[in-house]
């Protein structure tokens, strides 16, 4: 997966002209200067066909280089994660906070 001209993305991986509806295209970049390489990752990502959203983040590839990897999401893929947040947002325990061995406990 050769870097593109400007030689600051990678091209997306798989090629998504080749995914099947049930895949997740994915976008991958190794990581330079970090706030311009993720804006324009990120950017270029966006510009993947029928996304609305793209879920972002940095990892430890083979060889150890850090990678900016993005998965797009359609509408109804972003959908499915604000269902999956409202879900979780309900079932949320508050927690209780504590530094060392000091706890605030709130009172019921």
């Amino acid at each position: 997966m050769p870097d593109e001209p400007n030689g600051n993305a990678r091209s997306p991986s798989p090629n998504p002209k080749s995914l099947s509806q049930k895949q997740v295209a994915r976008f991958v970049s190794k990581v330079k200067n970090l706030d311009q390489q993720i804006g324009e990752h990120v950017l270029a990502a966006l510009q993947h066909s029928d996304t609305v959203a793209v879920l972002t983040t940095v990892v430890i590839g083979p060889s150890g280089e850090q990678h900016i990897v993005s998965a797009s999401l359609s509408p109804e893929k972003m959908s499915q994660v604000n269902q999956l947040l409202e879900e979780a947002r309900d079932q949320r325990e508050e927690d209780e906070v504590c530094y060392g061995f000091h706890c605030l406990i709130k009172q019921k």
